[in-house]
């Protein structure tokens, strides 16, 4: 299996470790296996989720709106899986490889740290801005704007330092996967995708989009940058979801 264009590499991992500093064990002593910190994270995942729908759920009743509608079962399984085995794949990469740390399922599921979840999040907001616009409902976006504009070529357009600070950040997307293949650290991706989202939170937060006059600018960004979120998750055996 091993042919002579394949390039094969011997690395060192440091060791998973409880909040002790010890190894990671069970309460009973034994080692933890593997399956059961993925289904543990799958089940804290889905309960989130349903708690939060929950609180979608009254807090639209108190407002006098329409019942909510929602996620249903399936999808509520399906974001658990995907967000539950990311949580724990993105917070063990997200370490420098040869040093040990501490494994926490409240840090590994904050919404608001360096996580899957929060990078998750991030991209079904990116995603959920072409929807507000009323562009599309389609997963492509981009053949969608193109159609908007037939007699142009449609480009990001990057005005305000927060456009520019994302932009040229989204830039350095192949330099960044190409020391990973060097370096062989994870957590260069990692770092990568953190500050991609960090940036693009603080152009959403500082420019309009829905209503702005170069809307479809700032759409192709946001489209973009989703992109590029979901091909590095992708590098990192992460998946994403469309809805939460």
């Amino acid at each position: 299996w091993l042919r002579p264009e394949h390039r094969v590499d011997h690395v060192g991992f440091g060791l998973v470790c409880g909040q002790d500093g010890k190894k990671y064990k069970t309460r009973s002593g034994e080692t933890e296996r593997l399956v059961d910190l993925l289904d543990r994270a799958v089940e804290i995942s889905y309960a989130e989720s349903v708690k939060r729908e929950a609180q979608k759920a009254t807090e639209a009743q108190e407002r006098g709106k329409q019942p909510y509608s929602g996620l249903t079962e399936q999808e509520l399984q399906d974001n658990a899986k995907v967000i539950g085995y990311g949580a724990i794949k993105y917070f063990d990469l997200k370490q420098n490889r040869t040093s040990d740390y501490k494994f926490s399922y409240e840090s590994m599921l904050d919404l608001e740290g360096n996580t899957a979840v929060h990078l998750i999040y991030a991209y079904v907001r990116m995603r959920s801005i072409a929807r507000k616009c009323g562009v599309a409902e389609t997963a492509d976006v981009l053949a969608e704007l193109r159609k908007a504009h037939p007699a142009s070529n449609l480009q990001v357009a990057l005005s305000a330092p927060s456009e520019w600070a994302l932009g040229l950040h989204l830039l350095r997307f192949a330099s960044a996967v190409e020391t990973i293949v060097e370096e062989l650290y994870s957590n260069k991706m990692t770092d990568f995708l953190f500050t991609l989202v960090t940036k693009f939170n603080d152009f959403y937060q500082n420019e309009r989009v829905i209503d702005a006059p170069d809307r479809d600018s700032k759409l192709l960004l946001c489209e973009v940058t989703a992109k590029v979120l979901k091909e590095g998750l992708r590098l990192l055996g992460i998946g994403v979801v469309e809805k939460i």
